[in-house]
């Protein structure tokens, strides 16, 4: 029988400094990557449903209208979208799913589904120790979907509703790395530690989760070079766009702070200040 001290001795000796609990964390997160074995169930319900019907290339407005009925919380929001500024500045409400699927278009569908997903991600026991960051995370997402969403019609050829959803699934890495955290109490109560280690690796996790759900290329470029900084303007591809919404999600900061937004006099200020109305009833209609 082991006595008090024996016992003492046999427990995990957690790790006692910063690189230590950082190197165990990142450890597993290496070995995740190399064996493609990153599980997060992110896309779940109503997403799972609506990427099978998507993926039919038959599919047509009448019976993705069907499958949306029956999910009732995904039928209400896309109403709701439908009838947005973004997606009805003629203000003509409509009351029927086929009529605001047909409106949004069927990527703004898969994006609609995705955002309750992440509504039920966030409400995970996971994350409950995380509450504030998965909140902040999850407005900036919401932000930057509708920017996105805004530039790409205002400043390009890129089609909206794809620019909207890479937008709201930018940063779903860190997601998966907060919730992965919760299993790394030491790690977890250094916040700034555990947000240097987020910072680096959630946009390649964010690919990841992504590339393993068959989603396109020019989407997980997007969300695995969204922190790169070097854009084009007017924005050529997706993943310019994302880094410009990005960047223009970001409070005002001095140009030299480590998370400065676009400078003040950047084109793309003023085309959102334009289209500010429509910025937040897309933001209302998603979360």
């Amino acid at each position: 029988m082991l006595n008090a001290n024996a016992a003492h001795r046999a427990e995990p000796t957690p790790p006692a400094n910063p690189a230590e609990r950082a190197f165990l964390f990142l450890q597993e997160l290496a070995a995740d990557l190399s064996q493609e074995a990153i599980t997060f169930p992110t896309f779940v319900d109503a997403t799972v449903k609506v990427g099978r019907a998507l993926d039919d290339p038959a599919m047509d407005a009448d019976r993705l209208a069907l499958v949306v009925s029956s999910e009732p919380l995904l039928a209400a929001k896309l109403v709701q979208l439908a009838n947005s500024v973004a997606f009805n500045p003629a203000g003509k409400k409509i009351a029927d799913v086929k009529t605001a699927v047909t409106r949004v278009g069927f990527t703004t569908v898969r994006s609609t589904a995705a955002a309750i997903a992440i509504a039920q991600v966030r409400a995970s026991a996971d994350l409950k120790d995380f509450r504030e960051e998965t909140e902040r995370v999850w407005r900036h997402s919401l932000d930057v979907a509708a920017i996105a969403y805004v530039l790409a019609r205002a400043l390009s050829n890129l089609r909206p509703d794809e620019a909207l959803f890479a937008g709201l699934v930018h940063d779903i890495g860190r997601f998966y790395l907060l919730a992965r955290a919760s299993h790394y109490p030491e790690l977890a109560a250094h916040r700034d530690e555990l947000e240097a280690v987020i910072h680096e690796w959630h946009p390649a996790i964010g690919q990841t989760i992504l590339q393993q759900l068959g989603l396109p290329e020019p989407l997980t470029t997007a969300v695995a070079e969204h922190e790169a900084g070097a854009y084009r303007l007017p924005p050529r591809n997706l993943t310019d766009l994302v880094i410009l919404a990005n960047l223009a999600a970001r409070p005002r900061a001095p140009t030299d702070a480590p998370e400065a937004g676009l400078p003040d006099d950047s084109p793309v200020l003023k085309v959102l200040a334009e289209a500010a109305a429509e910025v937040q009833s897309l933001i209302a209609a998603l979360q």
